[in-house]
Order: C-alpha cells, then structure tokens, then sequence
C-alpha cells in the first residue's frame, strides 16, 4: 500500500551522547543521556550523533538498503520501505505471517519471510521480484543481484531474472549471508564457511549477517554466543557472550568493525553498537529496539515502540 507518510515525529536536534536514553521533552522526542553499560568500551567510545528527523512508525527490526537512501523495517506483521533522511514512509506491505526480513546494503532490494516462505522484493514498492524461496534460510547479495536459499538438502543461488540456479551446494546450512566481497558463508554446526562446509562442535549458529563492505560476517549462536568471521577463516576472528540476552540477530557496520544487536521483543528493551573485536559497547540506546547503521556510513536508524528516527554524526562534535 503506497503512503503520503505519517505525520512528522517532533524530534529535539540537541547532541547525543553515545549512551542515551529514549524521553519526550519539551521540543519533541529526545535521546537524553544515559548511564555507560558495565561493558562499555574502556577508551574513548562512539562520537556524538545529533536526531535529524522522525516518524511515529512503530519498528523493531531495520536495516538500511540503497546505499543509505532507504530503510526496510518491520514490526507487527507491517513491512515498511522508509525514505532516507527524511524518515518517510514511502510503502507498506502485510504478508501473512511475516516474519523477516533481510535488506541488500547497497541496493534498492530486500528479502521478506512469511507464511509463504522468503520472497525478493524491490525498494520502495515492497512489490514482489521473485517469490517461492522456500523456508529457508535464504540470503541476497549487497548489490542485490544475487539471493542463495536452501533448498532440497543443499543450498542453491541464483541471479535474479534467470530461471536456472547458477550454483548448487550440497548440504543445508542454519543460516546464510554474503559478505561484502560477495562470498557466500554458510553456518554449519558452531562453524561459518563456504557451503558444504563440516558441521563443527559448539553451540550452533542461529543467524549470520554478513558486512556491506568487508570480508566479514557475524553469527549469533543459540546460546547468546556472538561470534566474528573472516571470509575463507576456519575460526572466528572474535567470540564474546552477547550485551543482550536475549537479544536480536545481530548485524554488522559496512566496515565489519561494529556490530549492532537490539531488542526486537521483551520488556525493557536496550539497542547497542559493540566492538567486532571484544564485544566493549561503543553506544547504547535505552528504549530503543533497534540500531541499523547505513552502508555509506552517514548515520543509522533508531526505532522502538515509540517511532523511528535518522542519527546523522554531530558535527559540532569534536
């Protein structure tokens, strides 16, 4: 359903501080300072951000697609197409039982997972591209081109607009990504490689994500473990226990150097921006559900139960 855009969310412009809190205040909404979290980074954390604009749009989960020119977020069965930096809402769309979603970094592209299976989508329509992927789990390649599933026991890829797969790989995987060189990754196990790849021992891997402009990827096992992988590494880079238990599936900056993890459900809910390297939190949000940093590394996303909002560096800051 396309929309004129909700009414404009009055937001306070003032400068804020890498560990903030989600408030109204006098000027509209306000991401006052917080207290540092116990993990917070012993150095000088993330610069200060200043509230560029907002929507009254409810979102849980987000990600920043077309080079940091749109946002596909959803939040109670409601898939949105957001326009960047305005925050409006340009399309929506409510497939039953929707469940996912995954954006394609540098593309106007997207996957959405309901009822149905996975689907491809394009930006800002929400309108189909390719539908019929199966339960996955399935993956699109930052510049959109490409999405891999599995499919009959093993994982296959194919580009979009050809009817034949251009690859197959024997053996499913828990969870799929690209990387930002393009290489697929496969979780298989406790372990991330190349499809196909051994299952190995450990806590299996529950969700991957892969960066927008790195060789590098992020999982989160099923028991809070976050882990940090090099595409062609067969141990991760980094392992460290999860700010959020009971977090989201994680995600990572175009540079593979942050990874971000929210609340997308529960009480209380914190978003954070941690270290790939050690897990220390270089930002914390409480309030919000949601941190989705843009490819192009010209601000990122903040939403929850309130709205949604575009932080963009301060630069007075510094």
């Amino acid at each position: 359903m396309r929309r004129a855009g909700p009414p404009i969310l009055p937001v306070d412009a003032a400068s804020v501080p890498p560990f903030a809190r989600v408030e109204r205040g006098p000027r509209g909404l306000r991401l006052a300072p917080g207290d540092a979290p116990a993990a917070a980074a012993g150095d000088a954390p993330a610069p200060a951000l200043r509230l560029r604009a907002g929507a009254p749009v409810v979102i849980r989960e987000a990600a920043v697609v077309a080079g940091g020119r749109l946002a596909l977020a959803t939040a109670d069965g409601v898939a949105y197409s957001l326009a960047l930096p305005q925050v409006r809402v340009v399309h929506d769309r409510r497939p039953p039982g929707l469940a996912a979603a995954a954006g394609a970094p540098l593309a106007n592209a997207g996957l959405l997972r309901a009822d149905d299976g996975w689907r491809v989508v394009v930006l800002p329509s929400l309108g189909d591209v390719a539908a019929g992927l199966g339960p996955g789990p399935a993956a699109i390649r930052g510049d959109g081109r490409r999405v891999a599933a599995a499919v009959d026991g093993g994982v296959e890829e194919w580009d979009l607009g050809e009817a034949d797969p251009v690859a197959r790989h024997e053996r499913t995987a828990s969870a799929l990504c690209y990387a930002g060189d393009g290489t697929l990754l496969a979780a298989a196990g406790a372990a991330v490689g190349a499809p196909g790849l051994d299952p190995a021992p450990g806590s299996p891997i529950a969700a991957l994500g892969g960066a927008a402009a790195a060789p590098r990827a992020v999982a989160r096992h099923e028991d809070g473990t976050i882990s940090v992988w090099e595409a062609g590494s067969a141990e991760p880079v980094a392992s460290w226990p999860s700010p959020l238990p009971g977090g989201g599936d994680p995600s990572l900056s175009a540079d593979g150097a942050l990874v971000a993890i929210g609340s997308p459900a529960g009480a209380d809910p914190v978003a954070c921006l941690a270290r790939a390297e050690d897990g220390a939190l270089v930002r914390a949000v409480a309030g919000a559900r949601v941190l989705a940093p843009s490819p192009a590394g010209d601000g990122m996303v903040v939403g929850g139960d309130w709205g949604c909002a575009w932080l963009t560096p301060d630069e007075e800051d510094g």
